[in-house]
Formats: structure tokens, sequence, C-alpha cells
């Protein structure tokens, strides 16, 4: 079987899409699946791209730069000539020339929104998202033969969408290494942390002005802001900071490979406020690093709760103010304790192999029919 994958931006900053499809398509290929990615070059960083599969093809940017235009896609499409294809986002230039590519050739194809399509997402430059829609992309959702959520919140904004579609729920994957063993407290500080893009649906204020309140009380515990900025964010949020006369706090900026294992690992308490995610991989990677965590119910991760290695809360000042105090009341070995049942958590549900597995299953049977796969709703049902 041959299939390809549709992305835009070849590039660490990428987001979630970085962190999650090179580990599926090197996962195929090692399964026997003849694997293609094909998305945009990052001209900041061109040689980057090679890691995002066994077979990279990475084409040249277009103005204008806002759908992702690329020159050379639909031919390369065509000269793979894949058995299916799977388009991971929404809303940019993939979507046109994977609807393109179909029309021509009826090849079946899986759609991956990765969050595009939560409510908070949708609001967002919603009169720019109805022109698309229009163009192309209502057409292009409607004709998948599947739709891919990575959890069942994810899935239910589809339908809430009024898409029909069956829908696949594969969740992210997270690489899951053994915890070091542990060593006594010899930090002057201990560390909240926070990384994850910044940009306005994060929350940052939220957990800015928590901590305003939480810094006198808790004199040896710091707040470290790691992620690239999108907007101006950054500098909005250091602005406020300094308004607020917020003490002990870090801005690292963007953080990657083992310098961001190195600083999951340093953390005591890891914080997501999000007013929308689709999945939330930050979240797994600070408990496959054993860091307890506090998140919005705006993320898929009432397991947390479940779990009992984190608060999973209604995201408003007054529930983030009493959750992060609860936290950092709690004794380190408390702490560490959660971060334990963490980690075997997502080391049971979230490691690449079982995943992996689940979508060389959903691209078989998108690609040859037959029964379709049992984490596969096929009955879909109208939500509005």
């Amino acid at each position: 079987m041959k299939a390809a994958i549709l992305t835009t931006t070849l590039s660490h900053a990428a987001g979630g899409p970085a962190a999650s499809v090179p580990p599926i398509a090197h996962g195929l290929a090692k399964r026997g699946v003849q694997t293609s990615v094909l998305g945009v070059t990052d001209l900041d960083f061109p040689e980057g791209a090679k890691a995002w599969g066994p077979k990279v093809y990475a084409h040249s940017p277009l103005p204008p730069r806002v759908l992702g235009r690329a020159s050379g896609m639909g031919k390369t499409l065509t000269e793979i000539a894949p058995d299916m294809v799977d388009v991971q986002g929404i809303w940019n230039w993939p979507s046109l020339i994977n609807l393109r590519h179909h029309r021509a050739t009826d090849i079946p194809y899986v759609v991956t929104p990765r969050g595009m399509l939560d409510p908070w997402a949708r609001a967002h430059s919603a009169w720019k998202k109805h022109i698309v829609r229009l163009w192309f992309e209502d057409a292009h959702l409607r004709g998948a033969t599947c739709l891919r959520a990575t959890a069942e919140m994810e899935a239910e904004h589809f339908r809430s969408f009024g898409l029909q579609n069956p829908i696949a729920v594969v969740p992210n994957g997270v690489s899951v290494e053994p915890l070091p063993p542990s060593i006594p407290f010899n930090r002057c500080m201990r560390r909240m942390l926070f990384v994850s893009r910044v940009h306005p649906k994060k929350g940052l204020p939220l957990l800015i002005r928590a901590w305003a309140k939480l810094a006198e009380i808790y004199p040896n515990w710091e707040l470290v802001v790691a992620g690239p900025d999108e907007l101006g964010h950054t500098s909005e949020m250091q602005a406020l900071a300094a308004r607020l006369r917020v003490p002990r706090i870090q801005w690292l900026g963007p953080v990657r490979g083992d310098a961001k294992t190195e600083l999951y690992r340093s953390a005591d308490l890891f914080i997501l406020p999000t007013y929308a995610e689709n999945f939330g991989l930050v979240v797994a990677e600070a408990l496959a690093n054993g860091v307890p965590v506090i998140t919005s119910r705006n993320a898929p991760w009432q397991g947390l709760q479940d779990n009992r290695c984190g608060w999973w809360i209604t995201l408003d000042q007054l529930h983030l103010d009493n959750a992060m105090a609860e936290a950092l009341a709690l004794s380190a070995d408390e702490r560490a304790a959660m971060g334990e049942r963490g980690h075997a958590w997502v080391e049971r549900t979230f490691g690449w192999d079982g995943i992996v597995a689940r979508m060389e299953d959903l691209y078989t049977w998108v690609a040859k029919g037959g029964t379709s796969p049992s984490f596969v709703q096929t009955c879909a049902k109208q939500s509005r």
C-alpha cells in the first residue's frame, strides 16, 4: 500500500504536526507501508524537512503565504499515485490540492483537522474561513472517506460542524522513556512550566494573573514559559507581567529535542490553561516525563482526574487560582507520586507502537474497503 501525507510547513515551528506526523510516517514505513510526506519548505531551516518521513517532498512556498501555497505539490501527488491520502490540517493549500487530485483520480482520503474545527478555532478569523469553506473546504471535508479525531471531544466538534463522515478516533502518540531515578532535591527553586505556542488561545493571561497572586506565598517557586511566539503575544504577556510586577518568570522561546526533555524533567508542575486543544500533545509529553499537569476542560484530558495525576478544570481565573494553590501546597513526594501515575498512564495508552498500528488499520480500510476498524464511528448523528 502507498500512502501520502499532506501537510503545510515542514518545520519545527509547525507545532503539533512536527511532533506527531514524523513518527507516524516512519512507523508506517517500518510496517511495510510506502509512506510519502508532502509539504512546504521552511525557508529558514530547509534541511529540517528530511526528518519528516522516509520519503519527503518539500515544495517551494509561493506568495501569499497565508494559505501555505506551494509550487508543484499537485504534480508530485499525481506522480506518487498513492492508494490513499491523509491531509493534516484544513483551511489551507493541501486541502485544495487533495480535492483536485481526488476529483481527477477518485483516490480516497482521510482528513485530520488537528483542532481546526473546534468552536474557538472556527470563530477565529471566521470571515476568512467562510470564504475558504465556499471555495473548497466544505467540499473537501464532505468528500473524505473518514475524518480522524485525536479524542472524543474533537469528534463531537466534527458533528457540531454538521459533518456526517465516519470518524476514526486515534490519539496522537508520545515517546515514553523510563523515568530517571529520583534524586534528592537540590535546586533552590521549584518550577512551574508552560510549553506551547505563545498564542492568545493558550490562556497565558490567566496563568500570569494567577502567579501574580501566589508568588509572595510561594517564594521558592518560579514560572518558566517556553515556546515560539505567534502574533507578537510574547511581548504582550511580558508587558502584562511587568504591569502586575510578577517576580520569578522566565521567557525561554522555542525549546526542542533533548533541551525540551531536560526542561520537562526540571519541572515540578506543568500548566496549560488553554481555550482550545484537539489533543494537547504537550500535556502527554509532560506526563511522559513524570510531571503532574493542570489543564482546562477545553482539552480532552479528563484522564488527569481518573488517573490522579493532575487537575482538569473549568477555564476561568478562580478555578485556575485554586488549582495552582492546591498543587503548590502539596509536598514534593505527593507531586512526584502524581507524576509517576501519569507516566504509567501515558505509557499504557499513548505509546507510538499502538498508535501506528491503528493508523495502518485506518489507512488499509480507507484504501481497500471492507469492515471498518473498531475505533471508527460509522453511525453519524446530526448535531445541529
